[in-house]
């Protein structure tokens, strides 16, 4: 172990070794180690998520589930049967 002038000694955080100042580097972590053993830090750590627009743009709803044959009465999502005015029921066209 030989004197380096302004080259102090440090503890290397991984392998517990005594190390030359010059020859440390801190890591993306914090830690203090040789530059021979540093950790580049992983490329996915910088992936950035990107919005997801889900709305549609036309939204309507559904038609009601009504499948009537000619001349049957037509009937709303409730059951209730549907009537003009007067009072007369309404049905089905041929």
């Amino acid at each position: 172990m030989t004197y380096k002038s302004g080259d102090y000694w440090v503890i290397d955080d991984i392998s517990g070794f005594k190390i030359r100042s010059s020859d440390a580097v801190k890591q993306w972590n914090g830690l203090l180690v040789h530059r021979d053993h540093a950790d580049i830090r992983n490329p996915q750590d910088f992936v950035r998520g990107r919005r997801d627009r889900q709305a549609v743009p036309d939204a309507r709803p559904e038609p009601p589930d009504v499948f009537v044959g000619p001349g049957e009465q037509l009937m709303t999502e409730l059951g209730d049967f549907l009537m003009t005015e007067d009072g007369a029921y309404i049905e089905a066209e041929v």
